[in-house]
Parts: structure tokens; sequence; C-alpha cells
């Protein structure tokens, strides 16, 4: 079964990604408590963890500016394909994609950074339907 009807992804914060990110980052933290280092490498170490923080907010957490925010996917019945619009109205092509019911990661060809959509990101029909589409791939 294809749907007909386009799908617009504009996904919203998702606070089961933030806290996914919260516990990754604050355990890496922790763990630099045991080890036998000084305490100017912690630190240092710290700083490093807490800059992949702000990237990682920044760049997979913040997605409405991400490329593919607003972006419309369509099933072409023609050529048995999705077909990706970004904003601009420019095609592109997915380059690859992961879809499981806790989440979806998408990317496309000559963007560096992939869009990553946990459920609680969108109205749960269009997470399903987005789901099918990238199963049809």
């Amino acid at each position: 079964m294809y749907f007909t009807t386009p799908l617009c992804l504009e996904p919203r914060f998702s606070k089961r990604f933030a806290l996914v990110l919260i516990i990754i980052h604050g355990a890496a933290i922790l763990l630099l408590i045991p080890l036998a280092l000084t305490l100017v490498i912690k630190l240092c170490l710290a700083i490093i963890i807490l800059a992949s923080t702000k990237y990682s907010r920044d760049n997979y957490l913040l997605v409405n500016k991400h490329p593919l925010y607003g972006c419309t996917i369509r099933y072409d019945e023609q050529e048995h394909r999705l077909r990706v619009f970004l904003k601009s109205g420019i095609e592109v092509k997915i380059a690859s994609s992961y879809y499981s019911p806790q989440l979806v990661i998408i990317k496309i060809s000559n963007i560096k950074k992939a869009m990553i959509i946990f459920p609680d990101a969108l109205d749960m029909r269009i997470f399903r339907q987005l789901t099918v589409h990238l199963r049809s791939m």
C-alpha cells in the first residue's frame, strides 16, 4: 500500500531525543570521575564532552535548521520510488535511511548531516506513513 498524499516533514522538538543526549553525555562526564587522571586532563575531557553536547544539540536536536525540515516526500507510482522536494522546490535523493518504531534516520545526498526523528517529534500518523514510505525504497 502506497500513500498518494505527500508527507510534509516538520518535526518538533523531541523530548525523548533530548533525554537520550543528556543521558549519554552526562554518563560520559560521570565516568571521568573514577579515572586515574589528573584534574586538568579530566577538565579538558569534560570540556570536549560539553562541546560534543552543543554540537549534537545544534546539528541533530534542533531540526528546524536542517535542510530537510519542511521537505515534501511523495511516492512516485510510475517509477516506484520516493521523491523528496526541499522547501526551495529542489528535488534531492535519499542517500540512506534507517527506520524502526523508535526512530527514523534520513540522509540525503550532498548534505553531511542526517535528520534523526523520534516518534514524539511528529504526529503518530505521519511517523507511521514515513516508515511505510521508507520501507518501500
